[in-house]
């Protein structure tokens, strides 16, 4: 067992990140229509965001899951995740509530991303229909970010306008991973 010190540095620690994590709805019935202090955008007003350069793309999707249904011990390949060209993939960080050392990644790697500019362009998306780049959306704004856009039609409605997609690798507080 750790020592009750380590226990209680470990809970503070863990109730700071909490306190400073922003207060974000749990995801209930549909995704909202709108972004409120954001802009909802599509894939011609992303392509201009790129296109004028600048903006920062962050895909948010889940990792896919090895299905339950599988064998134990039978190989599994997780099908190739693909992203807008230029987008960093941080599987997970619009859970909510999203666990602390993910939440600290993703503050830390939005802020590297943005060189700290609070004004910079940032995308968020996923999939549609998916609270996850909804929730990553609001949880940037709670970080002090004034210029968030949210593209709801995620990456489907990026390749439904027949535009470009990339290898995605994805990226973690335990670096790449995923699950086998």
């Amino acid at each position: 067992m750790t020592p009750a010190p380590a226990r209680i540095a470990a809970l503070a620690g863990a109730l700071l990140l909490a306190a400073a994590s922003p207060d974000l709805p749990l995801p209930s019935g549909p995704v909202p229509a709108g972004l409120p202090g954001g802009t909802v955008v599509h894939a011609t007003a992303v392509e201009a965001l790129l296109r004028d350069g600048g903006a920062v793309l962050v895909d948010v999707a889940e990792v896919p899951r090895r299905p339950a249904t599988l064998a134990a011990g039978a190989p599994w390949l997780p099908p190739e995740h693909r992203d807008i060209p230029g987008s960093v993939w941080i599987p997970g960080a619009g859970r909510n509530p999203v666990p602390p050392e993910l939440e600290r990644y993703f503050r830390e790697r939005v802020a590297a991303l943005t060189a700290g500019a609070a004004d910079r362009p940032i995308v968020l998306y996923c999939h549609p229909n998916c609270w996850g780049s909804w929730i990553a959306a609001r949880r940037a704004q709670a970080y002090g970010y004034r210029n968030v856009f949210w593209y709801p039609d995620g990456i489907e409605g990026w390749q439904d306008a027949h535009l470009p997609t990339a290898p995605a690798t994805p990226e973690g507080p335990a670096g790449p991973t995923i699950n086998r």
